[in-house]
């Protein structure tokens, strides 16, 4: 008996000393406590020099992770607070180019390791791309803000558009030689979850600093509302987007390509007189993290997965690759984010970015997140409603494409010319 009790005790303490340290941890909405034992595989794979250049130049270029780390000599050790008192890990980096533990999985000469490699006439031969069809769509097209009608036109879901491109694309990168997977090919939620289970977490949200267990069964309808309002955003920005990492992480493809249309902001009952004239276009790699962020633990974490697993490289060559057949096909200016701290402009290309979105955070290979052209532009909105179509159609006048087609011709292409420019990527005769 007194034995048992013992137990018994030591199971509850046990308990409530987890439950403390779960509580402890400074975690993002949903995200699973990181593991951090799993960065051991990169332990001296990177010099200092190169550490400090990728952090200032593309993860952290604000400075901001720089308040959570002490380098001291070759060791990196990560805090949890800028105190530098809750100790979360410690990176040994390479003394010297020379001592530098080779990378188990590089991106950059290892993508082409299967099968026979690529030839003239399938130059993506032995690639694995996984396409990422932005937003859940049909009965969900509505709640994720991305659904507008102008009068008797059809309606314009993004989620479709993003469908009908990368459908495209697929055709077009496996004539290529390429082996296509997705992340979804309909339009339901990849993720079990549904906002009805989020609503813990909704609260958690909107009163972190209230006892959770004290909080009452009910609020007044205004408060009800923005807690539904939050659950259902924390299911499909969030548990969609990390069901659909689950997805990617197992697959590890060579590339993913997170396929979007962007648009402007107007009225919430637009008319066709409020059509903006004119699209920019924008292509997004991971980074530019924020001082905000960084304040999670798992964010730090995956900060350096990223980064120590050197995905940036990949992703900014191909999404200069594609944004260079985006200005030729579509010669639309890029976004200009001058007054914007959420992005920041890093490479050669004028249209590539940083920015830290969940998906080229948590996708643990290269990303690249591409944003099309303004579904409520002047330039594009009726090629948009027109729907995907072979050869060509006459739209006011001029004779085109499906959009669809010359959006998955862009991605494809993009990605030829960046695979084929490659060292040490051999074009077999």
């Amino acid at each position: 008996m007194q034995k048992g009790l013992s137990l018994l005790i030591l199971f509850f303490f046990l308990n409530v000393s987890l439950s403390c340290l779960f509580a402890m941890q400074k975690l993002s909405p949903l995200a699973p406590p990181p593991d951090w034992s799993k960065l051991d595989q990169f332990q001296e794979t990177i010099t200092k020099d190169e550490f400090v250049q990728l952090i200032n130049t593309i993860y952290s270029p604000n400075g901001s992770f720089w308040r959570y780390t002490i380098i001291n000599g070759n060791e990196v050790t990560i805090y949890s607070d800028i105190e530098h008192n809750e100790l979360l890990y410690r990176l040994r980096l390479a003394p010297d180019s020379e001592s530098q533990v080779p990378l188990k999985a590089n991106w950059i000469s290892n993508i082409k390791t299967r099968g026979e490699g690529p030839t003239e006439t399938k130059p993506l031969k032995g690639f694995l791309i996984c396409l990422d069809p932005g937003h859940i769509g049909g009965q969900w097209a509505k709640m994720e803000e991305r659904y507008f009608q102008i009068g008797s036109d059809p309606p314009v879901i993004e989620a479709e558009l993003n469908m009908n491109v990368c459908r495209r694309a697929a055709h077009f990168l496996e004539d290529a030689g390429a082996k296509v997977v997705w992340t979804k090919k309909n339009f339901e939620p990849v993720t079990e979850l549904r906002p009805a289970n989020l609503r813990a977490d909704a609260l958690a949200l909107l009163f972190p600093f209230e006892n959770q267990e004290s909080l009452p069964d009910r609020f007044s309808d205004e408060i009800e509302k923005k807690i539904l309002l939050t659950a259902e955003r924390l299911f499909y920005r969030n548990a969609e987007i990390r069901a659909r990492a689950e997805i990617v992480n197992r697959i590890n493809p060579d590339l993913t390509i997170c396929v979007h249309f962007n648009a402007d902001k107007w009225s919430d009952h637009p008319t066709r007189k409020e059509l903006v004239p004119q699209s920019k276009l924008v292509i997004f790699v991971n980074g530019n993290y924020s001082e905000e962020e960084l304040v999670f633990d798992d964010q730090k974490w995956d900060l350096l997965y990223k980064l120590l697993s050197r995905t940036s490289v990949p992703e900014v060559e191909v999404s200069e690759a594609v944004s260079k057949e985006m200005e030729v096909v579509w010669n639309y200016p890029p976004e200009n984010y001058n007054n914007w701290s959420t992005a920041y402009k890093i490479g050669k290309s004028p249209y590539v970015f940083a920015r830290n979105l969940l998906a080229n955070r948590i996708y643990h290979c290269p990303v690249v997140f591409v944003e099309g052209p303004y579904m409520n532009a002047v330039d594009a909105y009726d090629r948009i409603i027109a729907g995907d179509y072979d050869g060509n159609k006459n739209i006011n006048g001029k004779s085109l494409k499906s959009i669809f087609v010359e959006y998955a011709e862009i991605i494809t292409q993009g990605v030829i010319s960046w695979a084929t420019s490659k060292e040490g990527i051999v074009v077999q005769q």
